[in-house]
């Protein structure tokens, strides 16, 4: 999902309310504003990258842009990801947590645990 930023319109380093993770968003918002293009060649027809030197929008800045977009995703807002969690799911598979959520639930139930055990 594309985020609200610009060129000219750039992210806050500071999350703005509602971001789940706010130290997250710091990391996200810093990388974006390193993967746009230097001010002298923004008015280039062909921009690169200041910090990979790809064509602008570069990979990375095209990934972090999608991950403030999601951060700021309001609840309510329709879209295809809100679509699919409110569809009922056929196959059992999909409604499965992915690997790395399942991996983090558990990390984080671990660590409750031993710090209730301290």
């Amino acid at each position: 999902m594309r985020s609200p930023y610009t060129l000219d319109n750039p992210p806050p380093d500071e999350p703005p309310s509602g971001v789940l993770v706010p130290s997250l968003w710091r990391v996200q918002a810093r990388w974006w504003k390193r993967h746009t293009p230097a001010l002298d060649q923004r008015s280039t027809r062909r921009p690169v990258c200041g910090h990979c030197l790809q064509a602008w929008p570069c990979h990375s800045w095209a990934c972090w842009d999608g991950q403030l977009g999601e951060a700021v995703r309001m609840p309510g807002k329709t879209g295809k990801r809100a679509d699919a969690e409110t569809r009922p799911v056929s196959d059992p598979r999909m409604s499965e947590a992915a690997p790395l959520h399942a991996r983090a639930r558990r990390l984080a139930v671990s660590g409750q645990r031993e710090k209730s055990a301290a």
